[in-house]
């Protein structure tokens, strides 16, 4: 009778080698956001390309992706000659910082901006959706 190696043994050597194990070599998920800061220092966004390669410049400078903005004028300046007011998802300190006014810690992530949700659609990008607490999970 030949001798041949268990299945769960050859699959268990394929993966300690690295060969076709899933391995994926994107650097991130095409269409997905991360929060920056804009050369003039203003909360911003870098989107990831289609790829999956690598994330943009930062760009979205006081703004949210897929938000319309609201009127208001130019906004974003606090008061007088105040900070401006980081958007949704941007790296905070303290609630006051956001326009939301919540500065919310995720404990894998840190301080984002967020806001109160009941469900992934309450959740605008570049959120991922509402998490288990109430709160717009960070990107």
């Amino acid at each position: 009778m030949k001798k041949t190696m268990p299945r769960v043994h050859f699959v268990a050597l394929v993966c300690t080698l690295g060969i076709a194990c899933g391995a994926d070599e994107r650097q991130c998920y095409p269409g997905d956001f991360i929060a920056c800061v804009c050369e003039d220092r203003r909360a911003g966004y870098a989107q990831c390309d289609v790829g999956g390669s690598a994330y943009g410049a930062c760009a979205f400078c006081g703004t949210t992706p897929g938000l319309a903005q609201s009127g208001g004028g130019e906004g974003g300046e606090g008061g007088e000659g105040g900070a401006a007011l980081l958007p949704f998802m941007a790296e905070c300190e303290a609630d006051e910082e956001c326009e939301t006014g919540l500065c919310f810690f995720f404990p894998a992530k840190g301080s984002y901006c967020s806001h109160s949700c009941e469900t992934a659609g309450d959740c605008e990008l570049p959120s991922p959706g509402c998490n288990g607490m109430g709160v717009c999970k960070a990107p």
